[in-house]
């Protein structure tokens, strides 16, 4: 597997370029409950994971996650992390998810990455490849729940990302970030049943989101462009 490689001075000169790339190519950027991704708990890691509808949506991550004070991680498909290597700069890691023994690997290093440092935010994109949003039902590696099994302890933040063109040239983002919850691992986890939950939480997240970009009701909705 493709380990990060992290730059703090690659980081910082990529977040102006990605913040010009995204205002450049969308006209609006807007986001509800950005608070539910302040990790408030002493000493617990934070995993976000998210719907996967278009190559944006890690650039769109990045742009959010800018805003907290928190070493941030991806996980990314390896045969993309080769092409676009440099992403290992800004905390990308690969995985195989087609092949067990491989993705094992990548799963370890990501539950090893958040049991070193509880100030790190995991981003993960479950469903594997990129999606249509409207898609039903939600189907996802268990990966994310074995990482969870791993860690222990953690807080898990479903978010669901929506492009929409109403009106204008260029489309416009929207993001909106689910209730957060605290996983302390007993004996009765189950990864199956688990990832299960996972769906559902996350299909409701996009599902409320769908409602509120297509009735307008955004007015809750934080402006980052």
């Amino acid at each position: 597997m493709l380990k990060a490689n992290k730059s703090v001075w690659f980081e910082r000169a990529f977040a102006l370029y990605n913040r010009h790339l995204l205002k450049r190519r969308f006209n609006t950027f807007c986001i509800s409950d950005l608070n539910q991704l302040k990790d408030t708990a002493e000493q617990m890691p934070l995993i976000i994971y998210a719907n996967h509808s278009s190559w944006w949506d890690g650039l769109i991550f990045l742009e959010i996650l800018r805003r907290f004070d928190k070493e941030n991680y991806v996980m990314m498909e390896e045969k993309q992390l080769q092409k676009l290597f440099f992403f290992r700069w800004l905390g990308a890691f690969s995985v195989v998810r087609e092949n067990p023994r491989k993705a094992i690997k990548s799963i370890n290093y990501a539950a090893n990455l958040l049991s070193e440092n509880y100030n790190r935010t995991l981003l993960i994109f479950p469903q594997g490849e990129i999606l249509p949003n409207d898609v039903r039902p939600l189907r996802f590696y268990q990966g994310l729940a074995r990482i969870i099994e791993k860690v222990q302890v953690c807080r898990l933040v479903p978010a669901a990302l929506q492009l929409e063109f109403a009106g204008n040239f260029k489309p416009e983002i929207y993001v909106k970030i689910g209730e957060p919850e605290t996983h302390e691992i007993d004996k009765t986890f189950d990864a199956k049943s688990a990832t299960k939950n996972y769906e559902r939480r996350l299909t409701e997240t996009l599902d409320n989101l769908k409602q509120e970009v297509t009735a307008q009701k955004i007015e809750s909705y934080d402006k980052i462009f």
